[in-house]
């Protein structure tokens, strides 16, 4: 019947479009492609403690309980304390060491903020890669080529959040605080401009794929015929008959 016509339609069509090929929509997406892996790269490198370099007995010795220390790497989730070599007379990090915990009374609601925010980051980066090394094999719609630009877009956006690090009580200059960028805090905005530079290439050019014939072109056509008809319901009423019938 025409419901079921209808359907096998829709199953040709979306076999079609899963048919994997190689790079179905050409060489283009690899651009964006390639560009959001390694904005994706780029947050995989930090080690959660080396975002910032945090100067300032204040809020030194609120981290640590000692003001021994001139100065730390600190992070959004832990912080690293720097080693005296007494040889050299000088104080310096060893990246090998683990990093610390903070206590919890020196988080604030900008520290809680960027949390959130670089979290929602990450699911969003992963879910445009993920999608953008499927051109390679499957056919993207234009729908969700253009979801991919906007969540590239937004991945770029939510990652700014890990900056209200900045903000936070431990980095207010007033109280006699210092805190400068990092090797963190830089890949965080060569990662910002990846993604962004992502967007724009997907939302720069629409490749369109170019699909192997799974089914002949007959049966294709006749299944978008299909699809464009509707079930028509007929109401069926009881007819009145004006013939009297004689006694």
């Amino acid at each position: 019947d025409a419901i079921g016509r209808s359907v096998e339609g829709k199953r040709k069509r979306l076999i079609s479009h899963l048919d994997c090929q190689i790079l179905p929509h050409g060489f283009y997406p690899l651009i964006p492609t390639i560009l959001s892996s390694m904005a994706l790269w780029t947050s995989t490198v930090q080690d959660g403690c080396d975002f910032g370099r945090l100067e300032g007995e204040k809020s030194i010795t609120k981290i640590t309980g000692s003001d021994v220390f001139p100065f730390l790497e600190v992070g959004l989730y832990n912080y690293r304390a720097p080693i005296f070599y007494a040889t050299e007379n000088e104080w310096r990090l060893a990246f090998t060491y683990e990093c610390l915990e903070y206590p919890m009374e020196v988080m604030d609601s900008w520290w809680t903020a960027g949390k959130v925010l670089t979290g929602i980051s990450a699911v969003l980066a992963g879910t445009v890669c993920l999608f953008l090394w499927c051109t390679s094999c499957i056919s993207l719609s234009i729908r969700t080529w253009r979801f991919c630009c906007v969540t590239a877009f937004l991945a770029a956006l939510f990652r700014t959040g890990a900056f209200f690090f900045y903000m936070t009580s431990i980095c207010n200059k007033q109280g006699g605080n210092n805190c400068q960028l990092a090797f963190g805090s830089k890949v965080d905005i060569l990662g910002i401009m990846l993604w962004t530079i992502a967007g724009f290439f997907i939302i720069a050019h629409y490749p369109d794929p170019i699909l192997r014939k799974a089914f002949d072109d007959e049966e294709i056509r006749m299944a978008e015929e299909m699809e464009q008809l509707r079930p028509k319901q007929l109401a069926v009423f009881p007819v009145r008959s004006n013939v009297r019938q004689g006694s």
